[in-house]
């Protein structure tokens, strides 16, 4: 957390931020510290299962809040949380989003464009959890293994190396990111 110091974020200007209780808030800058990311209010939602609240950040000089919702919480995994992708300047994460109503897959990755000031769903299953995305060039990634023990535990059909096209997705206003569970199931 010494990172977060470094950029002076206030998180008490977060959304609904709770002092940190049994789980620390977790904090990770962009590779190329053009973004920082606070996650916060993390909880363990399904046993063994976390996900928390996201505040992004711009400028570590003068940090400006860039994203913030307390509505949307994402799934945290520590350091595997987030993706980067920075040929597309994008920012991937994942997003619970179980329906038994809905067949669309219950665990997507959401891509967020601060600049674009857009976000998009990749849709996937709940093995989303064990992979992460490897940018391949701008606008295309491609699937990775971050926990392959577990996806050959699984021996379910793997969907490593598939390639995520983001000019292909169907994008949303960011000004709707409170709102990303609705826009997921449109």
């Amino acid at each position: 957390m010494n990172e977060i110091l470094s950029w002076n974020i206030n998180k008490e200007k977060l959304i609904d931020y709770k002092a940190e209780g049994w789980t620390e808030d977790y904090f990770v800058s962009s590779p190329n510290n053009e973004y920082g990311i606070v996650v916060y209010n993390i909880d363990e939602w399904r046993m063994g299962a976390y996900a928390g609240l996201i505040g992004i950040y711009s400028n570590s000089d003068n940090p400006k809040l860039e994203l913030n919702s307390s509505r949307t919480w994402i799934y945290f995994q520590n350091d595997k949380t987030f993706n980067f992708l920075e040929k597309s300047e994008c920012i991937v994460c994942r997003k619970p989003a179980h329906n038994r109503n809905n067949p669309k897959g219950g665990f997507p990755f959401i891509i967020i464009n601060l600049k674009m000031k857009k976000f998009a769903f990749f849709e996937f299953d709940a093995t989303s959890i064990y992979y992460g995305l490897e940018e391949t060039e701008k606008n295309k990634a491609k699937l990775i293994e971050v926990h392959p023990r577990d996806l050959e535990y699984l021996k379910s059909q793997k969907q490593t190396n598939e390639i995520m096209d983001l000019e292909s997705l169907k994008w949303f206003n960011l000004i709707d990111f409170d709102r990303a569970l609705e826009k997921y199931y449109e």
